[in-house]
């Protein structure tokens, strides 16, 4: 099978891909077994310092810990200001940000920006390595458009494995336009993040990939939330979600077969909302929905089987109950950006990219000492990517320099 994809792609952002795919026969679903018994946990909006020169500057601990997931069972895993997943950063385009990131895991790891435009210095990625005991002290001006963004580890060979401990934390960036849309976080601006997770028989996180490509859990955690509801207060909600599980893509929709709007993805908002009853992410994927609710309503945000490989296997994530009483919203903007549509010149570059299913990208294996393709800042080019595996690949592209 050979698929096809072309994208136009702005440059400085440099475009890192990485591959996911199962050829899994495997069904499995939690449709019927929850009882949605937990209350959804909301990430804590880490508050900076501010410096004498306005810099808003935060304090990161990677460490080891335990949590409850279940009931009375307690289970090692690895958080950042605490013991399961980060706090959520929160700033707006045009801030001075400064970071002192520690490690207290006992072993070597990084802390990468996923969908941020920043120098590459300040990157993260598997060159700049947090030795156990160290800190490391990243800085940038924030520059890009109103988007979600996450951060996570980006150690290579272990990128994976550290992520799926808990070490991962959502990062939102406001911007002239984010006042078009709900953004009272934790009231109508809800973070999601979706994983899946395999538990030994003693309750502990097992490890063993089972699959080329990665774990696939049969139990899900929301914010590190199992069997988790949330009650609402708002007439409308926006949530962001993120696929934050290792291998495993959701195919989102409500079970009362609602409708809602699209209003975001990877990139940031979208010029316009689109009308949606169901959508896919794939690992490390964001997308921001509305969704609207009347008094005493009751839904559940459900991933759908597509019948074959990573989204096969229907899973129940959150039960959603609206509240008697709700606060009103204002009707969402038909215009959500003002970012205007790249154009493409004429004399565009055209790249051509080959996916293989050995993990190979033109007929190359990763190589972080490598440099295969520059690209110079500012230009525009046309990406073509091809897919030659058996099965299908999914293209993951992480943001990085224009500078």
């Amino acid at each position: 099978m050979k698929l096809y994809r072309r994208l136009i792609v702005p440059f400085g952002l440099l475009l890192v891909f990485g591959l996911a795919g199962c050829n899994s026969n495997e069904t499995v679903t939690n449709v019927g077994k929850l009882e949605f018994q937990q209350a959804l946990k909301i990430p804590e909006l880490l508050e900076p310092t501010i410096e004498s020169d306005g810099t808003k500057h935060f304090s990161l601990t990677m460490e080891p810990g335990t949590t409850e997931f279940f009931p009375g069972e307690i289970t090692d895993t690895w958080g950042i200001n605490g013991s399961y997943l980060g706090p959520t950063i929160r700033v707006s385009r045009g801030d001075k940000v400064s970071f002192d990131v520690v490690n207290k895991l006992g072993e070597t790891s990084t802390l990468h920006w996923h969908g941020m435009m920043l120098p590459p210095a300040m990157d993260g990625g598997p060159h700049q390595m947090i030795e156990a005991g160290e800190t490391w002290s990243p800085h940038w001006t924030i520059d890009q458009p109103s988007a979600t963004t996450w951060y996570h580890p980006h150690l290579h060979g272990k990128t994976a494995q550290h992520v799926y401990r808990g070490l991962a934390g959502m990062f939102i960036i406001d911007d002239e336009d984010f006042k078009k849309l709900p953004s009272n976080y934790g009231v109508d601006d809800i973070p999601l993040i979706v994983q899946d997770k395999l538990f030994t028989s003693d309750g502990q996180l097992s490890e063993d990939d089972d699959t080329p490509y990665g774990m696939l859990g049969d139990e899900i955690l929301v914010n590190g939330t199992y069997d988790p509801f949330l009650k609402v207060t708002a007439s409308q909600v926006r949530f962001r979600l993120l696929n934050g599980s290792n291998a495993r893509a959701y195919n989102f929709g409500f079970t009362d077969g609602r409708s809602f709007q699209l209003v975001a993805n990877d990139a940031g908002l979208l010029n316009e909302p689109v009308t949606l009853e169901r959508f896919m992410l794939s690992p490390g994927e964001r997308a921001e929905i509305v969704v609207a609710f009347e008094p005493e309503e009751e839904t559940i945000l459900r991933s759908y089987s597509s019948g074959a490989g990573i989204t096969n296997g229907e899973f129940d994530l959150l039960k959603i109950v609206a509240d008697s009483e709700l606060t009103g919203s204002s009707p969402i903007s038909k215009q959500l950006s003002s970012i205007e549509p790249i154009e493409v010149p004429a004399d565009a570059k055209v790249r051509q990219f080959k996916l293989t299913m050995e993990n190979e990208i033109n007929d190359k294996l990763m190589d972080m000492y490598r440099i295969d393709e520059v690209v110079p800042a500012g230009t525009k080019e046309i990406w073509e990517i091809h897919n030659f595996g058996s099965e299908h690949n999914s293209i993951f592209m992480m943001q990085h320099s224009e500078y």
